[in-house]
Protein backbone atom coordinates (compact mmCIF):
# COMPACT_ATOMS: atom_id res chain seq x y z
CA UNK A 1 0.00 0.00 0.00
CA UNK A 2 2.38 2.67 -1.11
CA UNK A 3 1.42 6.26 -1.60
CA UNK A 4 3.36 6.59 -4.84
CA UNK A 5 6.12 8.62 -3.20
CA UNK A 6 9.73 7.66 -3.80
CA UNK A 7 10.87 9.25 -0.52
CA UNK A 8 11.69 6.34 1.82
CA UNK A 9 10.93 8.18 5.06
CA UNK A 10 7.44 9.13 3.88
CA UNK A 11 6.83 5.60 2.62
CA UNK A 12 7.92 4.22 6.01
CA UNK A 13 5.62 6.68 7.79
CA UNK A 14 2.75 5.62 5.51
CA UNK A 15 3.35 1.95 6.38
CA UNK A 16 3.52 2.70 10.11
CA UNK A 17 0.26 4.66 9.98
CA UNK A 18 -1.49 1.84 8.09
CA UNK A 19 -0.21 -0.75 10.58
CA UNK A 20 -1.42 1.39 13.49
CA UNK A 21 -4.86 1.76 11.89
CA UNK A 22 -5.05 -2.00 11.45
CA UNK A 23 -4.07 -2.62 15.09
CA UNK A 24 -6.57 -0.06 16.38
CA UNK A 25 -9.42 -1.57 14.35
CA UNK A 26 -8.50 -5.05 15.62
CA UNK A 27 -8.52 -3.86 19.25
CA UNK A 28 -11.82 -2.07 18.66
CA UNK A 29 -13.39 -5.26 17.29
CA UNK A 30 -12.07 -7.34 20.19
CA UNK A 31 -13.38 -4.84 22.73
CA UNK A 32 -16.80 -4.77 21.08
CA UNK A 33 -16.93 -8.57 20.98
CA UNK A 34 -15.89 -8.91 24.61
CA UNK A 35 -18.18 -6.23 26.02
CA UNK A 36 -21.33 -7.00 24.01
CA UNK A 37 -21.27 -10.78 24.58
CA UNK A 38 -20.90 -11.02 28.34
CA UNK A 39 -21.52 -14.75 28.84
CA UNK A 40 -19.26 -15.94 26.04
CA UNK A 41 -15.56 -16.49 26.65
CA UNK A 42 -13.43 -15.62 23.67
CA UNK A 43 -10.11 -17.37 23.35
CA UNK A 44 -7.42 -15.88 22.95
CA UNK A 45 -8.53 -12.22 23.23
CA UNK A 46 -10.51 -12.70 26.45
CA UNK A 47 -7.64 -12.08 28.92
CA UNK A 48 -6.01 -9.09 27.18
CA UNK A 49 -9.34 -7.37 26.56
CA UNK A 50 -10.47 -7.98 30.13
CA UNK A 51 -7.22 -6.40 31.33
CA UNK A 52 -7.74 -3.45 28.98
CA UNK A 53 -11.30 -3.05 30.22
CA UNK A 54 -10.01 -2.94 33.82
CA UNK A 55 -7.44 -0.31 32.82
CA UNK A 56 -10.10 1.82 31.13
CA UNK A 57 -12.38 1.60 34.16
CA UNK A 58 -9.48 2.46 36.51
CA UNK A 59 -8.58 5.49 34.39
CA UNK A 60 -12.21 6.62 34.33
CA UNK A 61 -12.42 6.26 38.12
CA UNK A 62 -9.23 8.27 38.57
CA UNK A 63 -10.57 10.99 36.26
CA UNK A 64 -13.82 11.20 38.24
CA UNK A 65 -11.91 11.47 41.52
CA UNK A 66 -9.72 14.22 40.07
CA UNK A 67 -12.82 16.08 38.87
CA UNK A 68 -14.45 15.82 42.30
CA UNK A 69 -11.24 17.03 43.93
CA UNK A 70 -11.09 20.04 41.61
CA UNK A 71 -14.73 20.91 42.31
CA UNK A 72 -14.12 20.58 46.06
CA UNK A 73 -11.07 22.80 45.83
CA UNK A 74 -13.03 25.46 43.97
CA UNK A 75 -15.83 25.28 46.51
CA UNK A 76 -13.39 25.73 49.39
CA UNK A 77 -11.72 28.69 47.67
CA UNK A 78 -15.09 30.39 47.21
CA UNK A 79 -16.06 29.61 50.81
CA UNK A 80 -12.88 31.27 52.14
CA UNK A 81 -13.66 34.58 50.45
Amino acid sequence: MGNGNKNKSKRLLWNVVNDARSDISEIKAMLRMHIEEKNVHHIPPCKPIADMQKTILSAAGAAILALLSAIGSLALNFARR
